[in-house]
C-alpha cells in the first residue's frame, strides 16, 4: 500500500507539474458550499443554478424527461430541483460544468476529433449505466453515478489536447504508427498517461475519491487496490465502446482487454451481450453536447 500511496503522490507532482489543470467551475464550488449547510432549501441551490444557463437547462430538460414520467412540465428549477433531490441536481450540474468547460466545437485536428471524443464518451457513459443497473454488486450505487464515471473516464485526454496539444498530438501520430495503445505510447512520451491527468483533475474538483481512482486505473483496473470493481466497470464500459467503432481518438487502438473484469462487476460475458441492444438504444437517444 506505501508504494501505490509513493506511486500516486509522484504522479500528482509529475502531472501539476507539466499541466495547468483548470479550476474547478463556479457553479460547482458554489453548490459545494451550499450543499454543505444542512439548513439549505431547493430555494438556496436554485439560485445557484439559476446563475449558470447551461446547467439549468439541462437540470429542466432531465426532470421533463421519460426518466421521471411526470404528468405536468416544470419549469422552475426549485421546483426541478425538489423532484429530482440535492445529489441528483449535483450530479447533472457536474455533467453540465463539463461540457461548458470542455465541449466547445472545434475542428478535428489530425487524429483527434473532439465531436468523436465526446460520442465516445458518452457510449461509455450509458455503456457503464446499463451494466451497472444489472449488476448486484452496484445495487447500492445510482444509475446516474455510473454513467458520470463513463463520461469522464477519458476526460484526461481532452485536457492533454487543450493544454500542450503539439506534444499531444506529436504522440497521437507515433501511436497510430507504432501500434500501440495510447496509454503505452503516452508513458514513454510523457511519464503518465491521459488517465493519471483525469485523475488528477477529479482530486482537484475535489470529486468522490473512488471515481479519482477508477479513471487512473481504467485502463489496469487489476492494479486498482481500492475500488476494482468501478474501474473494472468503466474499463468495460471503454472496450464497449471502441468495439462498436465508437473510439475517442482517430487511428488510434484500444488497448488489451482484462477479462476478470467480468468476475469483478458481477456479470458474465453473455449477459453483458445481451445488454447491447440496450445500450446502443439508450446511446442513440442520448443528447451529445452540441
Amino acid at each position: 500500500m506505501a508504494d501505490s500511496t509513493s506511486s500516486s503522490t509522484n504522479i500528482l507532482s509529475l502531472v501539476n507539474s507539466t499541466i495547468d489543470l483548470p479550476t474547478m467551475p463556479e457553479v460547482l464550488v458554489r453548490l459545494n458550499e451550499v450543499m454543505a449547510n444542512p439548513d439549505t432549501s431547493a430555494a438556496d441551490v436554485a439560485k445557484v443554478i439559476s446563475a449558470d444557463p447551461a446547467v439549468s437547462a439541462n437540470i429542466l430538460r432531465i426532470v421533463n424527461s421519460a426518466y421521471y414520467g411526470l404528468q405536468v412540465r416544470v419549469s422552475s428549477v426549485s421546483l426541478a430541483i425538489s423532484v429530482m433531490g440535492f445529489n441528483m441536481t449535483k450530479k447533472v450540474a457536474l455533467k453540465a460544468a463539463v461540457f461548458s468547460a470542455f465541449g466547445k466545437r472545434r475542428e478535428k485536428i489530425q487524429h483527434f476529433d473532439p465531436s468523436a471524443f465526446w460520442r465516445h464518451a458518452v457510449y461509455a457513459g450509458v455503456a457503464a449505466r446499463a451494466l451497472a443497473t444489472s449488476s448486484n454488486v452496484f445495487e447500492d450505487m445510482h444509475p446516474e453515478d455510473a454513467y458520470v464515471a463513463g463520461l469522464l473516464h477519458d476526460i484526461g485526454k481532452i485536457l492533454l489536447m487543450e493544454k500542450m496539444a503539439p506534444r499531444y498530438l506529436a504522440m497521437l501520430r507515433k501511436s497510430v504508427q507504432s501500434g500501440h495503445p495510447e496509454f503505452e505510447q503516452e508513458m514513454e512520451d510523457f511519464g503518465f498517461t491521459h488517465a493519471d491527468v483525469g485523475s488528477v483533475l477529479a482530486i482537484k474538483w475535489s470529486l468522490p475519491e473512488d471515481l479519482a481512482i477508477a479513471i487512473r486505473y481504467h485502463h489496469a483496473p487489476s492494479r486498482d487496490p481500492f475500488h476494482r470493481s468501478l474501474s473494472s466497470l468503466i474499463h468495460l464500459a471503454d472496450q464497449l465502446a471502441w468495439n462498436a467503432q465508437v473510439p475517442s481518438t482517430v487511428g488510434t487502438r484500444v488497448g488489451p482487454m482484462e477479462h476478470a473484469v467480468y468476475d469483478a462487476i458481477g456479470l458474465s460475458p453473455e449477459q453483458v451481450e445481451e445488454l447491447l441492444p440496450q445500450v446502443q438504444e439508450d446511446f442513440q437517444a442520448s443528447e451529445l453536447p452540441w
